[in-house]
């Protein structure tokens, strides 16, 4: 009897499809995964099964589970009686350190989800430009609320032209109205974001994109694009604005906009900023951020905004961060893993691409050449990656299928060149089967 079955069974008489978020069900597995323990770079399920993690909490846990300045921050918090709701010295000193680590941030709020963040970060930019409209880029994913739950993948007919892509609902429920209010462009085009500015620029509070498209994967703006998107909102007067919510701490204390080179005027920032505890960011120039109240008249409060347990584990994780030789250990472990994952790929003959950036990544089954575009993932075989992730989770290592196109992977500071190493082997061995599973498909048949 497996506890991690049953475990499921029973969360599926009280929870709604026995999950507490939709995407917690790993298609690859047909469940969730229970974790009854965590450490370092490696998780434990109900049955004591042990994986190396390449999930890392889909990208809150950069330096892996159970950090302990993390642990002794939170327990200082936890002596000190919380306080919830209530302000603290601890606030100011996150929010100086994200005013002096991320480019565009000269002031900072605090939200306790990325949906959050980028949706008082959309209401901030029509309030502060008296405007409406949004311009977003086909397949970025910018959380849970309507007006930006829109071109998040493509209908069964396709994704239409690229001159005017479809702006399918990535819901049912959703109100058709906020698809009126965006301007959508293909990814990594600055000739179609021309066209798009030529068109609607005078109408647009803002445009919202990821700077490093790593919800499909791993994808790098080119540098024409970004200074294409920059030069623009400057000469239309809309915001520019950098979703950072995946992409903040992963490469570089600036996150992507540290490592582009191009400051937006407001961003986003979540996942790793919380050290694995549910808090995200919002921040921007000052004469933007100033038109929040109490200063301004543009509402964003909360009652667990800024909740003093995960400000406190948030400080002691950008201080990590922050300190020498942080992201050269990052930028050690992916030289590793990349390539020779890569090289795993060719040596088992199965066409793939593996797209890589500091600590998160992407694998691509079928595409050899770059991906650059939501499009190009439609080439991906994701039945291949399906099979390749239960191989994984198999052979000890886990990665989570989040039900688009493609998906993105990570490892966590915790680890180390051998921890690396072992993940190979243990993927090498997945690989094999995943061969061997499509030999035994496509085998000779007898009449």
């Amino acid at each position: 009897m497996s506890r991690t079955i049953d475990q499921f069974e029973y969360a599926r008489k009280y929870l709604a499809g026995g999950v507490s978020a939709s995407t917690r069900v790993n298609r690859a597995i047909g469940r969730p995964m229970y974790i009854g323990r965590a450490a370092g770079c490696r998780v434990w399920d109900l049955d004591g099964r042990e994986y190396l993690d390449l999930c890392t909490s889909h990208g809150a846990t950069l330096l892996g589970h159970g950090n302990p300045q993390v642990a002794e921050a939170v327990e200082h918090v936890l002596a000190r009686g919380v306080g919830c709701s209530y302000e603290n010295e601890l606030h100011a000193d996150l929010a100086r350190e994200l005013c002096e680590a991320v480019p565009c941030c000269e002031r900072v709020r605090f939200t306790g989800s990325g949906t959050e963040a980028t949706m008082h970060c959309l209401r901030l930019a029509r309030a502060f430009t008296g405007r409406t409209r949004l311009l977003k880029f086909e397949g970025n994913f910018h959380g849970y609320h309507d007006q930006v739950m829109f071109a998040l993948s493509a209908p069964a007919s396709g994704p239409g032209p690229e001159t005017n892509p479809a702006v399918m609902p990535a819901s049912t429920g959703m109100v058709g109205q906020w698809a009126e209010q965006l301007v959508v462009v293909p990814y990594n085009r600055p000739d179609l974001l021309e066209r798009a500015f030529a068109a609607h620029g005078d109408e647009l509070a803002a445009a919202i994109c990821e700077p490093i498209y790593y919800n499909a994967g791993c994808i790098l703006p080119t540098r024409e694009f970004m200074e294409t998107l920059r030069r623009l909102t400057h000469q239309h007067g809309a915001l520019l604005l950098f979703d950072e919510v995946l992409s903040a701490f992963r490469m570089g204390v600036g996150g992507a906009q540290e490592y582009l080179g191009i400051t937006p005027d407001l961003c986003s920032i979540g996942k790793s900023v919380g050290g694995g505890f549910p808090l995200s960011a919002f921040g921007g120039r000052q004469e933007i951020m100033s038109r929040l109240m109490p200063e301004g008249d543009c509402q964003h409060s909360g009652t667990y905004n800024g909740h003093s347990v995960a400000v406190a584990a948030g400080l002691a994780a950008v201080r990590q961060y922050r300190q020498p030789g942080f992201y050269t250990h990052i930028a050690t472990l992916g030289g590793r893993l990349y390539p020779a994952l890569q090289a795993l790929l060719e040596r088992h003959e199965i066409a793939g691409r593996v797209q890589g950036l500091g600590a998160r990544f992407g694998i691509y089954f079928g595409p050899t050449r770059e991906v650059r575009d939501y499009r190009d993932t439609l080439a991906h075989d994701r039945a291949k990656m399906l099979r390749f992730i239960a191989a994984a989770i198999d052979e000890g290592v886990y990665f989570h299928d989040y039900g688009g196109a493609a998906c993105h992977h990570g490892f966590c500071a915790a680890m180390t060149l051998a921890d690396v190493d072992e993940a190979l082997a243990r993927l090498d061995r997945a690989l094999g089967r995943l061969v061997a599973q499509s030999h035994d498909a496509t085998g000779p048949k007898t009449s």
